[in-house]
């Protein structure tokens, strides 16, 4: 099995839609248009695993101000990229991460993020990590409490999903 990871280009669009509807509610998974403006705004901070050279999982993120008191509406889904991310900001926030059903469990959710922050922290000088995941996404909260991430807030009823989930904040700091 050949695994590699890479920064995205603009010709990924269908394979990193592919894990996107495999990964998220239709109501919640973005649409090729959100996912585009973020590789065209921050290529850096997108990343696509492959594996035997089909896309497996991606990761995105942005660069935002640092701030103690968290703006909640800056966590919208399907929000512009060009109205929160920052060169010069001091915080990644890892708007998303996906991995195909079939390879969850196996570590590489875990390596997309380790990758991810490897390349951007050193290169940005950023002093925290942000996100957010859902109350119902135990394998990914536990991927994250592994890495340092501490909740820090929790946004009611963020997510429209079938329950109107709650969504867990949750940084690191570096």
């Amino acid at each position: 099995m050949k695994i590699s990871i890479r920064n995205t280009e603009k010709e990924d669009i269908e394979g990193i839609l592919s894990v996107e509807h495999d990964s998220f509610h239709p109501n919640i998974a973005e649409n090729a248009d959100t996912l585009l403006e973020r590789i065209e705004v921050f290529p850096n901070g997108f990343l696509v695993m492959e594996i035997n050279g089909e896309i497996a999982g991606y990761i995105s993120s942005e660069l935002w101000d640092y701030s103690e008191n968290i703006d909640t509406e800056k966590f919208e889904l399907g929000h512009s990229i060009t109205e929160t991310h920052r060169y010069d900001g001091k915080e990644l926030y890892i708007s998303s991460i996906a991995v195909l059903k079939m390879y969850r469990g196996k570590g590489y959710g875990d390596a997309l993020l380790s990758e991810l922050i490897s390349n951007i922290c050193n290169k940005y000088g950023i002093s925290s990590i942000i996100l957010m995941v859902s109350v119902n996404w135990i394998a990914a909260k536990r991927i994250y409490e592994k890495n340092g991430f501490h909740e820090i807030q929790v946004i009611n009823g963020f997510f429209d999903d079938d329950e109107r989930s709650d969504s867990i904040v949750m940084r690191k700091q570096i």
